[in-house]
């Protein structure tokens, strides 16, 4: 399954060595800040896909890491990442920083990037000041034989107009116009969960390509990736994220910024896929992350990676380990359990049909009349309990107010009368058998109804006495 494939939307890689100024760039023609800048080298690894906005026209951007890496495992990710990026994309922006110069390193790049793609557009970055800019425009930029160059800076937004015209005139010379605007209506899932359970080998297996650099080495991935594509007609965009562990136990600035990004990344999504790992026991950290997606209200599905290490397995081991797990996470008793191997790319797709199914979920109504005969029924099994008291509440009437997520409201008579949360609890489950709503949260809200009752007078009310007790005599 290739990016490429499912999306009309001609893309824009941007490029260069370490610590020129390509993430900075990224965040400001994408209007996104969603990448971490760091003046540690190689903070980018992955690519990082964006949509740029310009005159209500649309093309799609990508970040990369420096392609002057060292030869290890993460460094020779990062840099297949990169080329991979050159390769798909319809026009690159080779970047360098024109305080510097030209130094060797973008000497070799230039020529690597030449070969794998012929539509390279120079852009020397950091031209702050008019002094840099005769730098940015002298005579050694031009033995890169990339071209002119363009000055820009990527900090300060200078010359990013310039930038943006240039790009658009370049792809409609290539017959690749950027494409009208149009609002996003693709299905956001994102991947979240411990450091190395799996979550980029996911990715990629969904995908079916080396999306996301994968290796043993706890936060490869420092910063959520998305990626567009199309299932079954409909479009998606996957986000995958970096790994998420107690607080107490981040030290890095950068880690930290991956997780309140992860966060970030979580608030734009429909569906959250919580990835475990199987040959572990639940963890308190996968305590904590499920009660952090259950808090934001996002469709849920739980994971269970690495399914093929699981040895002996019979029809009833994974009942016994989904057992494990939600007496664990108890409070997720309405959330789908799938058990995968991302790295064998068994039952990946399953998570797909099921994210678009809890989609549909999400967007359930129930209409007024039928609440009602829930509701007399569900109090026919069971009467409401009160917090305090022995009086049992009485409950006007329960309808919907909203989706995405499904959203009650129950009102009950009298200022301050409380329903037990137990009887809560058995009013959801009861909602659940009857209307569905898998993998979504439903939110019960409660309201007051103050007025007075009147009480009328019927046939078995007690009449006013006569005689002596009247006080006639």
């Amino acid at each position: 399954m290739s990016l490429r494939k499912h999306s009309k939307t001609p893309i824009v890689a941007i490029v260069g060595r370490a610590n020129v100024g390509k993430s900075t760039l990224w965040n400001r023609i994408t209007e996104s800040g969603r990448a971490i800048v760091s003046s540690k080298p190689h903070t980018t690894r992955d690519r990082n896909y964006a949509p740029c906005l310009w005159k209500a026209h649309v093309f799609n951007v990508v970040d990369t890491g420096g392609m002057d890496t060292e030869k290890t495992v993460i460094g020779q990710g990062i840099r297949q990442q990169a080329e991979q990026a050159i390769k798909e994309a319809d026009v690159v922006l080779f970047l360098i920083d024109a305080q510097a110069g030209v130094l060797p390193q973008d000497m070799e790049l230039a020529k690597l990037a030449s070969k794998l793609n012929k539509h390279i557009i120079l852009v020397a970055n950091k031209t702050d000041k008019s002094a840099t800019l005769g730098t940015a425009l002298s005579s050694e930029l031009w033995k890169l034989n990339l071209g002119e160059p363009q000055p820009i800076s990527a900090s300060s937004g200078k010359g990013i107009g310039d930038l943006l015209e240039l790009i658009t005139e370049k792809l409609i010379s290539l017959k690749k116009p950027p494409v009208p605007h149009q609002e996003n209506q693709s299905l956001c899932i994102v991947i979240m969960g411990r450091p190395n359970v799996g979550k980029s080998s996911l990715m990629n297996a969904i995908l079916g390509e080396e999306r996301s650099i994968v290796s043993p080495i706890a936060h490869t991935t420092r910063e959520p990736l998305d990626t567009h594509f199309t299932w079954n007609d409909q479009p998606v965009t996957l986000i995958d994220t970096a790994g998420m562990r107690k607080r107490a136990r981040i030290t890095e600035k950068l880690e930290h910024e991956g997780v309140e990004r992860n966060r970030q990344a979580l608030a734009r999504a429909d569906v959250a896929v919580l990835v475990v790992d199987a040959t572990d026991d639940p963890r308190k950290q996968d305590k904590h992350l499920a009660d952090l997606l259950q808090s934001m209200n996002r469709g849920m599905i739980v994971a269970i990676n690495k399914w093929d290490l699981i040895p002996d397995k019979t029809t009833k081991t994974s009942h016994v380990y989904e057992d494990l797990v939600r007496q664990s996470l108890p409070f997720l008793a309405w959330t789908p359990f799938v058990f995968i191997s991302a790295k064998k790319g068994q039952r990946v797709r399953e998570i797909l049909n099921m994210a678009f199914k809890i989609k549909e979920e999400r967007l359930r109504v129930i209409s007024d009349n039928a609440m009602d005969k829930f509701l007399k029924q569900t109090i026919a099994r069971q009467k409401p309990r009160a917090d305090k008291g022995s009086k049992a509440p009485y409950i006007v009437s329960i309808y919907q107010t909203g989706t995405n997520p499904p959203r009650f409201v129950a009102t009950v008579r009298g200022a301050k009368t409380t329903i037990h949360q137990a009887w809560l609890k058995f009013f959801e489950r009861k909602l659940r058998e009857k209307f569905g709503f898998m993998g979504t949260p439903i939110a019960l809200d409660i309201e007051h109804d103050a007025t007075p009752v009147k009480i009328k007078p019927g046939p078995n009310r007690r009449r006013k006495p006569i005689g002596r007790r009247a006080g006639r005599y």
